[in-house]
């Protein structure tokens, strides 16, 4: 058995330690080696890796269930209680579906509701509310030209308050809109018939050059040994240009028949006037109504704001401008330029029963 100084113990220690760094500093690099390999490994898999998932972005059975929610299926509001009717025209209002569509858009569920119930003030605050914004909606199918639905909006609107002023405003409007899209579409099939007019003109005018050529060269063909004789074919032919020059002024008579270019339609609304109730008038329970005249500019701001009428007079003034300065409007458009318009609105101020 060998016996070891504590000497000897010590610098056995040290020999330990010694050669248990190297083994460290051995471990330390193996760890970094596997690591860039693993890091060199993923990355340079990537690009290749990207062309993976060509077969899922070329499956649109994905993505095709998420586009047909975007036109909500008619729903059949009579055959619902009161309490569908109101989680249908609750969804109906979160979703921005106002007035349309036919059938399933919260005004008409709100309208149901008062035939079911009326008494309830809670379809009638919910309409008075939403009166505005449907008058938007019904001013926007009238720009765009459906007559048919933007009186649809009408009827709706006059069920839930047929002595409303802004009916009125709506319905002069839309019959405008329709004279003046008869007017367009008269002029534009006279300016078709005007061109094919023209046409057919200017090529039976030019048709008879040929005849008067056909008939000069017999004269010119027994001359034709003699050189004195031979220089009146040039002549007899010069009538023949004249007449072609005479009937190609036939074609600029088309000009003044052209249809103007460019779009032509009225002002839009894009975010409606929405007046805030004043306190004193809440607290003193009044309601009444303020007509503001204004002027939307060719860039969409709203100036010139004034009232032109109220009652009771000055309650409401203040609110009712500052909503219609407030509201968005795309400016009126003819001819494909942007210009100035002149717009009345009446701001209702009611309170809930």
């Amino acid at each position: 058995m060998t016996f070891r100084t504590p000497e000897s113990r010590r610098l056995g220690a040290r020999a330990i330690r010694g050669a248990a760094v190297p083994s460290r500093l051995i471990a330390v690099v193996v760890v970094v080696i596997v690591l860039a390999a693993a890091a060199w490994w993923f990355f340079g898999r990537t690009p290749g890796t990207a062309v993976v998932p060509g077969p899922t972005a070329t499956a649109p059975t994905a993505t095709s269930p998420t586009a047909s929610p975007a036109a909500p299926a008619p729903v059949v509001s009579d055959e619902l209680t009161v309490d569908q009717l109101y989680r249908e025209a609750r969804k109906a209002m979160n979703e921005n579906r106002i007035a349309v569509p036919a059938g399933n858009n919260a005004l008409e569920f709100y309208l149901k509701i008062l035939a079911k119930q009326p008494d309830d003030s809670g379809p009638k605050d919910a309409l008075r509310e939403l009166f505005p914004f449907a008058t938007g909606a019904a001013e926007d199918q009238i720009n765009q030209g459906a007559f048919d639905e933007a009186n649809r909006i009408i009827s709706l609107l006059a069920q839930a308050d047929p002595s409303n002023y802004s009916l009125t405003i709506l319905r002069s409007k839309l019959d405008a809109k329709r004279k003046q899209s008869d007017r367009e579409q008269q002029q534009a099939q006279a300016a078709a018939a005007a061109a094919t007019a023209a046409k057919q003109t200017a090529g039976t005018a030019t048709t008879p050059a040929p005849d008067a050529t056909a008939t000069t060269t017999p004269a010119a063909t027994p001359a034709a040994a003699t050189p004195t004789t031979a220089a009146p074919a040039p002549a007899a032919a010069a009538p023949a240009a004249a007449e072609t020059a005479a009937a190609t002024p036939a074609a600029p008579t088309a000009r003044p028949a052209a249809a103007p270019t460019g779009e032509t339609r009225d002002v839009a609304v894009t975010s409606p006037p929405v007046p805030v109730y004043p306190l004193a008038a809440a607290r003193n329970r009044q309601e009444g109504w303020v007509e503001v005249e204004f002027t939307v500019t060719p860039d969409g701001s709203v100036q010139n704001a004034h009232v032109t009428g109220s009652q009771p007079t000055r309650i409401f003034d203040r609110e009712a401008i500052a909503a219609v300065q407030r509201a968005k409007f795309q400016p009126k458009i003819e001819n494909g330029q942007a210009v100035a318009s002149t717009l009345r609105r009446r701001i209702e101020f009611k309170l809930g029963n």
